[in-house]
């Protein structure tokens, strides 16, 4: 059982990385991407035919066709505003969060992040 007082920090962490510029930035990105109906259907048809490829490359199959529509749907996400900002913002996130991780790391002597870089 977590003591109270590391909850008490880690919550006080939480609530200094909600203060962050980079999450506000991503919480405004995410946003404009869940109104962008394009980037949606885009997104949603990509997952379908991810699926569907996955499915089928466990059952021993490699289908080219669905490989070729997955990487057109890719190329059309990538040139969404809404999709290429949630993305920078997401990596400019993520490697704020990392710094913390690898402090926290530092300072207890355990990688944290060790099963993250395998």
């Amino acid at each position: 059982m977590v003591e109270d007082l590391v909850k008490e920090k880690a919550l006080a962490l939480a609530d200094a990385i909600l203060e962050l510029d980079e999450y506000k930035e991503f919480l405004e990105v995410e946003s404009k991407l869940k109104e962008d109906q394009i980037a949606q259907e885009l997104l949603a048809e990509f997952q379908q035919k991810q699926q569907s490829f996955v499915t089928k490359q466990l059952s021993g199959e490699f289908d080219q066709q669905i490989l070729g529509e997955l990487t057109e749907i890719q190329s059309k996400l990538n040139t969404r505003e809404s999709v290429v900002n949630f993305l920078e913002a997401y990596n400019r996130l993520l490697n704020v969060l990392g710094e913390i991780t690898d402090l926290i790391s530092e300072r207890i002597q355990l990688d944290l992040g060790e099963v993250y870089r395998k």
